[in-house]
């Protein structure tokens, strides 16, 4: 066993078997605690009160600060051959993944277990907006993050600095208050918490990247009391790493050493989306 930061972990995993907790709870969650896109469903799940058995999917291929890459949990492999967090399996049905599928998915379950207070509400129509909405904040919102730590020209870094600060005007416009369509938390929100709290929190770009990179939420008034309220909901704090822990898992990334399908996606001129 090891650590990064104040988070343990070991490179080797257990049985490929669903544990005693997943039989009971019937749904398991595999998911990584850095991962962004698995604090999606994550938030999801806590926002519904769920039960669920969580089970680290990824864990570091060497002890310490050297690991490369992670190993990837045999039973993920078998539920997702693509060995990608989140996914989800009910006892006894097909497993899911995707983040924004599975937060629409947690969110199935939830009603169907007579919760009522929807990710996704409103009308057919309003949910097919919705959902455009999510995918925006997924392309223009978390995909430039990466972009900014993996490219390795100055130029493509600034360049893709400038989009993601365009884009968060653009999301300022948007933010009806106290949450972006208004009175009630949606799917958009959960899109953007996990990116919100590593760029405006944790402020990973200025970290590796200097002071240049610094977002500014002085001019951004509506994104600031966003922030301020969804970092105090209880099912994001919930799901809220270290900070100095979960920095240090972007060091590879920006040092162009990661191994991660993402980082592999953008390195080769791509978007962190088209993963």
């Amino acid at each position: 066993y090891g650590s990064i930061g104040s988070v343990p972990f070991s490179v080797e995993f257990g049985p490929c078997a669903m544990t005693k907790r997943a039989a009971e709870t019937g749904l398991e969650f595999f998911s990584a605690w850095f991962c962004p896109y698995a604090q999606r469903a994550w938030i999801a799940l806590e926002h519904h009160g769920l039960k669920y058995s969580k089970v680290e999917g990824l864990l570091p291929d060497a002890p310490g600060q050297d690991f490369k890459g992670y190993k990837k949990h045999p039973r993920l492999l078998e539920l997702n051959p693509k060995g990608l967090v989140p996914t989800l399996c009910e006892d006894g049905m097909p497993p899911v993944y995707e983040s924004a599928v599975c937060v629409e998915y947690i969110d199935e379950l939830a009603a169907r277990s007579g919760g009522n207070s929807s990710l996704m509400p409103g009308s057919p129509a309003e949910r097919a907006a919705l959902r455009l909405k999510v995918d925006w904040i997924n392309k223009n919102l978390c995909s430039p993050f990466y972009q900014v730590l993996v490219r390795t020209s100055t130029e493509d870094r600034k360049a893709a600095l400038e989009t993601l600060k365009n884009n968060l005007d653009e999301l300022e416009a948007w933010i009806q208050g106290p949450y972006i369509l208004g009175k009630q938390l949606t799917a958009a929100d959960i899109a953007f918490i996990p990116w919100a709290y590593r760029i405006l929190n944790c402020k990973i770009l200025e970290r590796f990247r200097g002071p240049d990179y610094a977002i500014e939420l002085a001019t951004r008034p509506k994104l600031a009391k966003w922030l301020e309220v969804v970092m105090a909901i209880d099912a994001v704090k919930a799901t809220l790493a270290e900070p100095e822990a979960l920095s240090g898992t972007y060091k590879r990334y920006a040092d162009n050493t990661a191994l991660s399908k993402v980082a592999e996606a953008v390195r080769q001129g791509k978007t962190a989306d088209s993963v």
